[in-house]
């Protein structure tokens, strides 16, 4: 088996778990971030979008896809930070996103990609 097929990205906000893992992000499921109820993890805050980001594969890699207004701030396991607005970045290791204010500010979600 292929070790990719094992891997998976989780992601914790608040007393809320969920997983997106290889298999159904390569079968076209997406995981969605933001303020509305139909998102997979719903933040609710005063720069969350309805539909603010959502993660995707492309090869073996998890992206963030920021679709807002406001932006997205992403820390990686290096713990550099940088931010996304209407762009995409990498989601590696283990990590936090913050939708719409910097990560001292916000309510950050934190993301393990277990690839």
């Amino acid at each position: 088996m292929d070790a990719r097929a094992l891997s998976q990205i989780e992601i914790v906000y608040r007393n809320t778990a969920a997983s997106l893992t290889y298999a159904q992000a390569r079968s076209g499921k997406r995981f969605s971030l933001g303020c509305e109820e139909r998102c997979d993890v719903v933040i609710h805050g005063d720069y969350v979008s309805r539909s603010h980001a959502y993660i995707e594969i492309e090869g073996s890699d998890f992206f963030l896809v920021d679709a807002s207004t406001n932006g997205s701030f992403v820390q990686t396991e290096d713990e550099q930070v940088q931010f996304v607005h209407r762009g995409r970045i990498r989601l590696w290791g283990t990590g936090w996103i913050s939708l719409g204010e910097t990560l001292s500010a916000g309510d950050p979600v934190l993301f393990k990609d277990t690839s």
